[in-house]
């Protein structure tokens, strides 16, 4: 596993306790209840990595839009404007593509999974890009109904491994007491790696803790640490 070539997080606390990071190519589920900042953890991955690193990556979006992710990202210190990761870091918005087509009546005739692929294939040939952000896989999956999600599932994250990307797929937390990963309870298995963010409150104060629930090919430390970001290093710490 030494030999592994590996993404780091540049989350302070936690390269150091998984063998320096996110073996290339790993498909990772970034998962979480609202407000527990999976955007932002997730963002700062690839801004960091591009920042830091010889690589180049995309952020597609399909709930927030692309200006105000801009601005929030902004916000905390990272701005995609940056000469040193402008060329380097594209955000795809397909939040107005699904508006348009819902108001033309179209989006149900549309191969959502099979045009997804061929915009990854596309990019991934015409700008080189390595990382994968997916924002999110939940939002994704209300532009169409899936008779078998498992498979739609397994599709995609099998793209991303043939076009060797490092992707993270941002989830919601679902089902009974909201302790399963993603919508569907496949995608959880079906990744290399899940990352688990939660947000605790003890009477009027939250904390938000971040957990390497899975990471295969890694030695990593379990447990659930508190997570803060430092807008000075624009970077998160546990």
């Amino acid at each position: 596993m030494s030999d592994i070539e590996r993404i780091p997080t540049h989350i302070a606390g936690l390269d150091e306790n998984m063998q320096g990071g996110i073996p290339q190519g790993h498909i990772c589920i970034v998962a979480g209840q609202s407000g527990a900042m999976k955007s932002s953890v997730t963002f700062s991955l690839l801004y960091n990595a591009v920042l830091y690193g010889e690589t180049s990556g995309i952020y597609v979006t399909l709930e927030q839009g692309k200006d105000s992710l801009r601005a929030h990202m902004s916000n905390m210190g990272m701005n995609v404007d940056d000469p040193r990761v402008r060329n380097r870091i594209a955000i795809i918005d397909l939040s107005d593509l699904r508006v348009k087509l819902d108001e033309q009546g179209m989006s149900a005739r549309i191969d959502w999974m099979g045009q997804l692929i061929k915009q990854l294939t596309s990019y991934r040939q015409s700008i080189g890009f390595e990382l994968l952000v997916f924002d999110s896989l939940g939002a994704f999956f209300t532009l169409f109904k899936s008779d078998n999600p498992r498979d739609d599932i397994f599709r995609l994250f099998e793209a991303c491994r043939r076009l060797d990307l490092t992707s993270f797929f941002i989830c919601e937390m679902t089902g009974e007491d909201h302790k399963q990963f993603g919508v569907y309870g496949v995608e959880d298995y079906l990744s290399d790696g899940v990352m688990h963010l939660t947000m605790e409150r003890k009477g009027d104060d939250i904390t938000r803790k971040l957990g390497v629930i899975k990471m295969r090919h890694t030695h990593h430390q379990l447990g659930y640490k508190p997570i803060n970001w430092n807008s000075e290093d624009q970077r998160f710490t546990i």
